[in-house]
Formats: C-alpha cells, structure tokens, sequence
C-alpha cells in the first residue's frame, strides 16, 4: 500500500514516545534512551535460561556436560599441541543496570557465567571472564567514553584493549614471543561505519528520527602492531558470537596471526585480510583445520553462554575421536530410526522422496552431531575418550609439512606436475612419509623455480576467473588485440605473478 514504509516508521515512532516500547520484541527499551537485547535484560534478572531450557535443572546439566567435553577437547587438542581456551566478552547489562527496566530478579537460577567460570577453573581451562574487568575499568572510569554504546548492543573502542589482554593471554600459555600491539592516541570518530555499527539496536527500531545520545562521545585510536623480527606469527581459530567483529574492526589480526579463522557461530567460516573471504564450516576438513592451528578459542559472551558452544565441542570431539565411517554408520542408523517414527512420517507426508531423503539426513545428523554422545558410547561419562580418528597421523603430518615453507613450497610445484590440487598433493606426501617412502620434496633433475612460478600462474587464472569484472577486462583486451580470451588471460595472470615478485610478494 501507498506510504507503507512511513507509516509503519511513524507507528514505531509513537509506541516508543508515548510507551517507550518497540514493535521488536527482542528490543527493550531502558531507561534514559538506553536501549538492550532481550537476552541482556534477561540474563542480568535471571531469567535468560527459560528461553532454552524447561528448568534450572535442565540448564545445569546442560552446562555441566560442555565444561566436561570442553576439559576433555582440551585434553586431545593439547596431545597434539594445539592449545584450547575461553574467551568471555563483557555483559551490556551487566555493566550498565542502572539503565535497565526495573524488574523483579530470580536469584534462584544459574548464571551461565559464573556456572562456567566456576567449572574452568575446576577443570583448569585457560579463560578471560571480560565482565568483572569492565566493570572494575567503568568504576575506576579509566577511559573516557562508555564501554558500550547507549543504543548498540555492542562494545566500541574498548574491544581493542580486551583484543591486546586476549593475544598477551595466549602468548603466555605458550611461552611465545608474539607481535605487540601499540596504540596511539584517542580522537573522536566520525568513521560513519562505526558510528552505525555503534548504534545497531537503534536502527532496528525502525523510527522516523535518531534518538537523542546526550553527553555520549564514541571514540577510537589507531592500532598497530610493534615491529619485531623475532616475534612468531601462530595459528589461530576464534569460533564465536559477532563480539569478534568489532575487535578485528580495529585490530589487525591478520599482521598478528598467520592465516587466522572465524566460525561465526560455529556455522560461516571466515578468512582472508580481515576475514572478508567466507566459507561454510560444514564444507572444511575439520580434523584438519583444528591440527593445523596453535590455538583454538571459543569466543562467546554471557547471555550467549546459555546456547552452550553453538554445536563446536560436539563436532571437535566427533572430528578428533570417530573416523567418518563410523559417524555415517551411525547417521544411516538413525535414519532408519526415522523411518520408524510416527511424528516424522507426518512431517514426510506428500513430499517427493528426494526432498523425504534430505530431510531424514538432516534430522539425523542433527541428532548424530549435536547430541554425539547419546549414540558414541567413547564421547560419553566423564573420562577422556581415548579413540583417535584414523586419519589423525595423516593430518598431523600435513601439518608438520605446512610448517615448513620450502617444503610448502615444493608441494605447490608438485601440483603443476602431478596435475592435482595442493589438498591432494599434502595427503599424497603425507602418506609417502606414514609409508617410508621417497618424499617428493626430495625429487630432483626438476627446474622447480619455474614450476614454482607456473604454480601462482595457475592459481591467478583461477582467482580472475571468479571475478566477473576483471574477467570482462580481459576480454575487451583480448578483443582489442586480436587474440583470444586464454591467451590474453594468461598474459594477465603472468603479468600479476611478475609483478608480486618484483615487490617481494612472492619470494623465489
């Protein structure tokens, strides 16, 4: 209808003037224009845990079975030298209840936070509770803006000082000399993509005119890191909430860590500079991915701790301890199962069998991977299972060759000559070390500095191919010229790869 999106703006407008409520039920509205998410209210009056679980008992638990498979995760990923830790970020009620809606508090139920700090330090996990810091930084009011926004549900600034105690943290539990971060001086900032992330509850209000942010002044300052030529640069898997976004916003972990990872929730994998690169974790070798890290930190925030680890434990453990037949086995078992119950033949009533498979696959590696230990009697009770997925020695020896940049590099010629992707190549040395036999980093009678090259040739021509503009370039050039489309693509593509080497981007 005509005017519809004024309208529904000018409706939000008046239930927020005259009611101070909104239209969005995960929004409530504070006192003096402050604005939280549900769950921080929620979680500060106890009462967070009702909206996951039937009962305090059933939250407890809950909670009590992720510590143990956490100190048990912890214990295989620390066999094979990868450390594990937790990350909590501070709570926006918490820090600021002087804001809240007044409401009764059940001082009866669990705080996830405190219920999981308690067990850490029970089970000896490593871990940052961020909460108390903030609380002791706004008390002693060491900085000079307000560690979350008034209408964000975020923190701002203050993420890159949590980001340098986080990285001085994992430093000392490994003994390693890692990259300092040095930060210059406080200005106010007129970035507007800050400024709109900094206000994100408000805009999803969905009012006619911006609230009123009396006194607040949102600030940053540039980080960089120190050079040192003796810092190492490790390997780092951060899987958590979108708290992780605002500390790589202005932190550069890309110059910290080598080739750094972000499971959003456990669901979309991001990488690359500043993670702008995205995968599905469902897509990546898990095994993989876990061993050829130096740590792995679960990176979460009090409210968000009552959704426990967002399924990453449950398939950490499924990755490291089942060979992925026996995990198909099972799924094929429990699909069965399904076959067999009543409510979910409702469910497949008048579907094709196509879509009927997809759904008895998903519902059974829902159950398989979530609730793992109902069906694998080793992830199961208390103790540390003690089976290893078969294919953990071929891993760890890729890894070991992935370490090792000459060698690393002999691989990306070997994909040139055995026409394979460098996936295939790893796990065909991998197996030639397992097996005692000739190593292809120790082939000679090969120029491989040429092949070496050919190598990041071929890689160019297929990252332009996955780019629609340049590719259009290439093929007005090659028009031009009188050439075609493949030859003017490899010219392109040798003219890159020359060019890095020139500016020391690819070293020979």
């Amino acid at each position: 209808m005509g005017f519809r999106e004024p309208l529904i703006r000018f409706y939000n407008q008046i239930l927020f003037d005259f009611f101070k409520k909104s239209y969005n039920s995960d929004i409530i509205v504070g006192k003096d224009h402050w604005l939280y998410f549900i769950q921080h209210v929620n979680e500060y009056y106890g009462k967070e845990i009702f909206r996951w679980y039937d009962s305090n008992d059933a939250a407890v638990e809950t909670f009590d079975r992720q510590a143990r498979m956490m100190y048990n995760l912890r214990t295989i990923l620390n066999e094979n030298g990868v450390e594990f830790l937790v990350f909590m970020a501070p709570q926006k009620g918490f820090l600021y209840p002087e804001h809240l809606p007044e409401r009764e508090k059940d001082t009866t139920t669990v705080s996830a936070r405190e219920f999981y700090s308690a067990k850490f330090d029970e089970y000896g996990i490593p871990y940052i509770e961020m909460t108390k810091w903030f609380i002791g930084m706004k008390e002693a009011d060491t900085v000079p803006f307000s560690l979350f926004p008034n209408t964000g549900a975020h923190w701002g600034f203050s993420a890159a000082y949590a980001t340098d105690s986080l990285f001085r943290f994992m430093a000392d539990l490994k003994g390693l000399n890692m990259h300092e971060l040095q930060f210059g001086s406080l200005h106010e900032t007129t970035d507007s993509a800050i400024l709109a992330t900094d206000h994100d509850i408000e805009s999803l209000l969905n009012l006619c005119r911006p609230l009123p942010h009396p006194g607040e002044r949102l600030y940053e300052a540039d980080v960089t890191v120190v050079p040192d030529s003796t810092a190492v640069r490790p390997r780092a898997i951060f899987i958590g909430t979108s708290f992780l976004r605002r500390m790589h916003y202005f932190v550069p972990f890309n110059e910290v860590f080598t080739d750094p990872e972000y499971w959003y929730y456990n669901s979309k994998l991001y990488y690359g500079k500043d993670f702008r690169t995205m995968t599905m974790v469902s897509e990546v070798d898990v095994l993989q991915h876990l061993l050829d890290a130096d740590f792995v930190v679960w990176f979460t925030e009090g409210d968000q701790m009552c959704k426990a680890s967002f399924g990453f434990v449950e398939n950490a453990l499924i990755n490291l301890c089942l060979s992925e037949k026996r995990v198909d086995e099972m799924r094929k078992h429990v699909i069965d199962s399904l076959r067999h119950d009543s409510l979910m033949m409702i469910e497949l009533e008048g579907r094709d069998s196509l879509k009927q498979q997809s759904k008895l696959w998903n519902k059974a590696n829902w159950l398989v991977t979530r609730f793992p230990y109902n069906y694998f009697p080793e992830l199961a009770g208390d103790s540390v299972p003690t089976t290893r997925n078969p294919r953990l020695p071929e891993a760890l020896a890729i890894r070991d060759i992935k370490r090792d940049s000459a060698w690393m590099k002999n691989m990306k010629c070997q994909t040139i000559i055995q026409n394979a992707t460098l996936e295939e190549v790893l796990k065909m040395e991998a197996q030639n070390i397992l097996n005692g036999r000739p190593l292809m980093r120790d082939m000679t009678g090969v120029d491989m500095q040429s092949i070496y090259i050919e190598s990041f040739v071929k890689e160019t021509k297929e990252d332009i191919l996955t780019k629609p503009n340049l590719m259009e370039s290439i093929r007005q050039k090659a028009v031009e010229k009188g050439i075609t489309f493949e030859e003017q693509l490899e010219a392109d593509a040798r003219w890159i790869v020359n060019d890095k080497i020139k500016r020391g981007l690819i070293v020979l």
